[in-house]
């Protein structure tokens, strides 16, 4: 079985590579990639693991980019997708790149130091309104690149604050609270929201261009695939995906834990027609259904084996 789309504690995952590894192997994966979000730091661990493990692996990233363009790098709430839109929020995932490529690294360091006072604003933010947080417990983790799952956690692990969400949240035992249900009720200021990709979120995340991250990804030995297309986009932006392929996309995450079956069929559709590969993801960053996960019975059902077709 497949998955490469995972990620670790480098990122807003909850598990260390090493840990991941373990789990993959358990639940019968042969094929696997850790893509923490920018940021490739657990990499190295995760492929020695994997290597020991009798696991396949590639490397991996997932990198938060605008289409069709931004400043060099900058903040970005999650914008209300519509054709009218001229920059569109895409996460690209990178595989089997060089992990000493220079121009990666520095432009992944770049990105993880520009988030920094996003998160420390947002803080401040939560502190005004009253939740007990320390900024040092948030920034204190093995993360190299924060996000709001740090905010969540933090906030869950304080007593007071923790009554705090039960009522809000209308708690009683055995009711579960996800890490979602906090991100969204808490950190997107359109209280009407749903979904993490509508609203503006207290902590932006740090983004390049979608073309420039690509040509990293390109130059350093690597392929671009963009992550569970039918999350960000939808049928009437298939074009986009033929401009992508123009810059050098190489594939779409068609399989993945944020569509629906028709969606899985649609994103297939148009890879093939556009001669683009086909990857296969979770977006695993815990155990369902507390943790950061998908509404799924388990991460790994979707996938079956055919690494024949992968040439990483």
């Amino acid at each position: 079985m497949i998955d490469l789309h995972m990620h670790s504690y480098y990122s807003d995952g909850i598990y260390s590579p090493a840990d991941l590894v373990k789990k993959t192997k358990r639940a019968g994966l042969n094929f696997i990639s850790l893509t923490d979000h920018n940021a490739i730091d657990g990499v190295k661990e995760f492929l020695a693991q994997a290597k020991a493990a009798g696991v396949r692996a590639v490397p991996g990233v997932e990198i938060y980019t605008l289409y069709p363009a931004g400043s060099p790098i900058r903040g970005t709430a999650k914008p209300q997708f519509n054709r009218a839109n001229q920059n569109r929020s895409l996460h690209l995932l990178g595989y089997g790149f060089d992990l000493a490529d220079k121009s990666l690294n520095l432009t992944l360091k770049e990105l993880q130091k520009q988030k920094i006072p996003r998160v420390k604003k947002a803080i401040k933010f939560l502190q005004a309104d009253g939740w007990q947080l320390r900024e040092e417990e948030v920034l204190s983790g093995p993360a190299s690149y924060l996000g709001l799952v740090h905010l969540a956690n933090a906030l869950k692990k304080d007593s007071k604050n923790w009554q705090r969400i039960k009522k809000d949240f209308n708690w009683f035992p055995g009711k579960i609270i996800t890490i979602i249900d906090i991100i969204v009720k808490y950190f997107i200021k359109d209280k009407r929201v749903t979904s993490l990709y509508n609203g503006e979120s207290i902590c932006p995340e740090t983004t390049i261009p979608a073309d420039r991250a690509i040509k990293l990804i390109k130059q350093a030995g690597g392929q671009a695939v963009l992550a569970h297309p039918g999350e960000q986009l939808s049928w009437q932006d298939d074009e986009l995906i033929i401009e992508l392929k123009k810059l050098g996309l190489s594939g779409l995450e068609a399989v993945s834990a944020h569509h629906s079956w028709s969606a899985m069929e649609h994103w297939q559709k148009v890879a093939k027609e556009n001669g683009l590969i086909i990857t296969c993801g979770s977006d695993f960053h815990g155990d369902l259904p507390e943790e950061w996960g998908f509404p799924i019975r388990s991460q790994w059902e979707y996938f079956i084996p055919h690494p024949e077709k992968m040439h990483f």
